[in-house]
């Protein structure tokens, strides 16, 4: 049977902030607490005896999560009017033993200065905020999971706001198969144990960058990759497998697609940061986006291209990949890249030069419905006999290979294989996959041509693009941890206790990594790399800062909490049960604007708060080079800034596990350009946002947006829904400018807009 699905389109970037719950002076104390509405049982043996029925081998949907519809309107939620008129309303979910749980919103619009958060009930996980941003033409806002079988949703609005933002929690999503703190999500560590990680792999880094994992509904893994087309423009598409939305035994209609596709959340570089085998660490889950659109969808053929309604960020550092339309195998090579039970990417490849002469890609045709894939065209499907290294898995579903140029030529469709021990299994009954093949698509149906091949060039195979291949992201380290310098924590020697980079006895506030440039960057955030803390250890009152200086940090030029905002499957990974930091973490740091720096050397920091029980360190290094400089600073209460080596309580020449991820030149940020007073809309060219001073009141169906050149050329038409305030343009080339003219059913207006 299909899946249920639920409509969401739009980018879920979340915007930093800080929740009022952080706020001590404001809500902590009120001493109301918001109510919780609790979810009913279910029969969770029944759920798994299904799930392990259905996820055989299509490979496709990973469940994890128990699905309740429910209409919570924020509205009944606790009120609290704060001195300046901001409204904060609260209103908690209960779960009892969901590991984590995701909301849907729906009837979600919310008015500029309007910010949502969603934490657990300890106040231990946070996620948000999210703004107008947000909003979209459906209405509909997904939540990636939250750690803990109880959350609560604030959102708070200024008195002076031109609408009332508004929403209701359809949808609650019970985390029963302990997402986040499995690595990889099963109890049998050998289904993993031949698969490396992709940094610690032979995997090229274009492959890696392109393949993301996608998260259907809040409750369903596959995999999926990001493709170039022949415009070279940046169009976000997707490949994915169509079963990972539905059975390819039921056929659906492109309508039905499109409402599926707007409920997946794609997660960008969701990778294992180190190699060591002794810290398994968890990768950072920061980086996502949510919506998309159906393009061109061969159920028969497996086949599923979508477009995501956003691009990714700059500093999400994507690769668009490059695709071959082969239709007749046997590459010396093939390369396959997946999330295995939406676990931190994987690795595996098939070499016509190492273990079996059949290890090689070829088309298969499979006439045997035994075989496990019904629904699906037996001529169109290239058959893996065997893997020289790795295998497939549940949740690996639509997952590229590659040929030995690194060009996809299909995704995983479904299989048989499996590990023994270290190495992929011998035994013949679980060696074969099968993926679907593009160019087989290709010849099919000219739908994969219209999209991926806009410009007619009539090619059959066309290369990858890197949109920051003339300034590339940056991710700036002092130690390299895949090439034999080890992360270790170093603690005070007797009789002083604690950490010599965290919480201890010398009440030692904030410490500091320093880096040094020749050229002026911009810094869009920083990665910790964090031990595992004992369980119910929190970041409380941890503050991450970036300083400049010539010789020391002297200058803090921007600060921002630190509220790890683990989403449950991003470009990164999913972690402890509480989100305690119980196991090896990293955590991207994202600012909520980057951070432009001139000087020839900065320090990213963080300090720490000894006014709570909370305790909190990062990883610093042993080097391998005995000779590599030190390059961490403790912030002494008596001296000052000193650098670790110089440290009386501890020397230690070493560098603190942080990076920082930058890109050469200044880009300062893009602010809202002010309007005049006469006009009806506004445009924030950071978010490609216009919002309507008024919501449209109006049934007519011809009401729309319109964006045109000055020359006059049609750049865009948008129809608007009754009661829509916002619509996302597309975008344009920085400074490009656009008269954008909306006709309702009496009026006509317009405005200049810059891109």
């Amino acid at each position: 049977m299909c899946l249920i699905f639920s409509p969401l389109a739009f980018s879920q970037i979340s915007h930093g902030g800080m929740p009022y719950f952080l706020q001590p002076s404001i809500l902590r104390s009120v001493s109301s607490n918001p109510f919780f509405v609790e979810m009913p049982p279910f029969n969770l043996d029944s759920v798994l005896k299904k799930n392990t029925t259905g996820e055989g081998r299509m490979r496709g949907g990973f469940q994890f999560a128990y699905k309740f519809s429910t209409r919570i309107d924020i509205n009944d939620g606790l009120t609290t009017v704060l001195p300046d008129g901001t409204t904060v309303r609260q209103i908690g979910i209960c779960s009892p033993g969901a590991y984590s749980i995701n909301l849907l919103l729906r009837d979600f619009e919310i008015p500029p200065g309007g910010k949502l958060f969603v934490y657990n009930a300890n106040y231990s996980f946070v996620v948000g905020s999210f703004d107008y941003r947000n909003n979209s033409s459906d209405k509909i806002l997904p939540i990636q999971p939250v750690a803990g079988d109880s959350i609560i949703v604030e959102y708070s609005e200024p008195a002076d706001v031109p609408f009332k933002g508004h929403f209701v929690i359809s949808e609650v999503n019970h985390d029963y198969r302990d997402i986040f703190r499995r690595e990889p999500a099963s109890d049998n560590a050998t289904d993993y144990a031949c698969m490396p990680d992709v940094f610690c792999s032979g995997a090229a880094d274009i492959a890696i960058r392109s393949t993301v994992m996608v998260i259907i509904n809040g409750g369903t893994a596959c995999t999926g990759s990001l493709l170039n087309n022949t415009a070279d423009d940046g169009t976000p598409y997707l490949l994915t497998s169509s079963h990972c939305f539905c059975s390819p035994t039921i056929i659906q209609n492109m309508d039905s697609f499109n409402q599926k596709a707007k409920t997946i959340i794609v997660f960008f570089n969701y990778n294992r940061p180190v190699c060591d085998a002794n810290i398994k660490m968890k990768g950072s889950e920061e980086m996502s986006l949510s919506g998309a659109v159906s393009r061109a969808i061969l159920q028969n053929k497996d086949i599923a291209l979508l477009e995501l309604q956003n691009s990714p960020p700059n500093y999400y550092n994507v690769y668009y990949s490059g695709w071959s339309m082969d239709t007749v195998g046997g590459k010396k090579q093939n390369t396959n890249i997946h999330h295995p039970s939406a676990a931190v990417k994987k690795y595996g490849m098939t070499d016509k030069n190492v273990g079996l002469v059949r290890d090689q890609a070829t088309i298969a045709l499979l006439g045997d419905p035994n075989k496990g894939l019904p629904g699906i065209d037996a001529t169109s499907l290239w058959e893996i006999p065997s893997w020289t290294i790795g295998s497939t898995y549940s949740g690996s579903s639509g997952s590229p290979l590659f040929d030995e140029n690194n060009f996809i030529i299909g995704g995983l469709t479904g299989g048989s294989s499996e590990c023994s021990e270290t190495s992929p299994s011998s035994d013949p009954r679980y060696q074969t996959d099968y993926f679907f093949s593009l160019g087989k698509g290709w010849v099919a149906d000219n739908q994969l041509k219209t999209y991926l091949d806009p410009k007619n060039k009539k090619v059959a195979q066309y290369s990858g693009k890197d949109p920051n291949q003339a300034n590339p992201v940056i991710y700036m380290k002092n130690a390299d941890y895949t090439k034999g310098d080890s992360l270790i924590t170093s603690v005070l020697n007797s009789p002083n206790q604690g950490y010599v980079f965290g919480n201890s006895n010398l009440q030692t506030l904030e410490f500091a990594e320093e880096f040094n440039v020749t050229n002026s960057v911009t810094i869009f955030g920083v990665y910790l790399l964090i031990p595992a803390m004992s369980a119910f250890i929190y970041t409380d009152g941890v503050t991450v800062s970036v300083y400049t200086g010539v010789s020391s940090p002297e200058t803090k030029v921007y600060s921002t909490p630190l509220v790890p905002k683990y989403l449950v499957y991003t470009s990164s990974g999913f972690d402890s049960t509480d989100k305690t930091l119980t196991v090896p973490t990293e955590t991207f740091v994202v600012f909520d604007k980057p951070v432009p720096v001139s000087a020839k050397k900065f320090f990213i920091s963080y300090s720490i708060n000894y006014s709570t029980t909370a305790q909190f360190c990062v990883y610093n290094t042993k080097f391998q080079n005995s000779l590599q400089s030190n390059t961490a600073w403790v912030k002494d209460s008596e001296k000052g800034w000193v650098q670790a080596a110089n440290y009386e309580a501890e020397p230690l020449k070493t560098s603190l596990a942080i990076r920082a991820l930058v890109q050469n030149g200044i880009f300062n940020p893009i602010e809202k350009i002010p309007v005049p007073d006469y006009t009806d809309f506004y445009y924030d060219r950071s978010s490609r946002v216009l919002t309507l001073k008024e919501p449209v009141n109006t049934s007519d169906a011809q009401t729309q947006v319109a964006v045109y050149s000055v020359s006059g050329q049609l750049l865009e038409r948008i129809q608007i829904q009754q009661g829509q305030t916002t619509v996302i343009l597309r975008e344009r080339p920085k400074g490009t400018v656009g008269i954008v003219k909306i006709t309702g059913d009496y009026s006509s207006r317009s405005g200049k807009i810059i891109f």
